[in-house]
C-alpha cells in the first residue's frame, strides 16, 4: 500500500509574506464561520467581533484543545505566540491538509522530511491558488526536489495507478463483477 500525504503550500519569499497572502485568500471565504469554528477547536466562544485582536490573557488560560480535532493543538499553539485570530487562521490552523507556508526551500524541507522519515511515499498537493500556486511549486519547488535526488522523471507506467503498483480492478471484489444467478 503506498500512502500520499496532502499538505497545501503557500510559497513565499518569507514568513510575514506567506501571511499576507493567506490572509488575502482568507478574505474570499466566510471569516465568521472560521472564527466560530476555531473556537470550538479550542473550546472558546469566538466571534467575528475579535477577528483582528489575539486572545486574552484570560482566554489563553480557559483555552482547551479538543480532543476530537487533532488540529486543535496546533491552533492553540499559534494563537499562544501571541497572533490575531485572522493571523492564526492565516498559519492554515483549520484546514484540512497542514499547511506550509514558505519559501520554495521550506516546502522542500518539509516534503523531504516526511518522506525521509517513511510518513509517506508522496503527496497530494492542495495548491492554495491555481492562479499562480501551481507555476510557484513546479518552477520553484521541483527543481529543489530534483537538487536533493527526491524527484525523479524516469516513471515505470504512464499512470498513476501502474506506478503505485495497483493491478487495474485493485480493490474491486470480483463477487461484483459476476452476473447474478438467476
Amino acid at each position: 500500500m503506498k500512502m500520499l500525504a496532502g499538505f497545501m503550500p503557500t510559497i513565499v519569499p518569507s514568513r510575514q509574506a506567506a501571511l499576507q497572502r493567506r490572509r488575502f485568500l482568507d478574505e474570499v471565504v466566510d471569516l465568521d464561520q472560521r472564527v466560530r469554528y476555531l473556537g470550538a477547536m479550542i473550546g472558546l466562544p469566538l466571534g467575528p467581533a475579535q477577528l483582528d485582536e489575539p486572545l486574552t490573557a484570560d482566554q489563553l488560560a480557559d483555552a482547551i484543545p479538543s480532543p476530537h480535532d487533532p488540529r486543535s493543538a496546533r491552533a492553540l499553539e499559534v494563537a499562544r505566540e501571541g497572533w490575531t485570530l485572522r493571523d492564526v487562521l492565516a498559519h492554515g490552523v483549520i484546514d484540512y491538509h497542514p499547511v506550509v507556508a514558505g519559501t520554495a526551500a521550506d516546502v522542500a524541507d518539509h516534503m523531504q522530511q516526511w518522506f525521509e522519515a517513511e510518513a509517506c511515499d508522496g503527496f497530494s498537493i492542495a495548491i492554495d491558488s491555481y492562479h499562480d500556486g501551481f507555476d510557484s511549486f513546479v518552477d520553484q519547488v521541483v527543481p529543489i526536489l530534483r537538487e536533493r535526488g527526491l524527484f525523479h522523471d524516469d516513471y515505470e507506467g504512464p499512470t498513476l495507478r501502474e506506478n503505485l503498483g495497483a493491478h487495474e480492478q485493485y480493490g474491486l471484489d470480483p463477487r461484483l463483477t459476476k452476473p447474478a444467478r438467476s
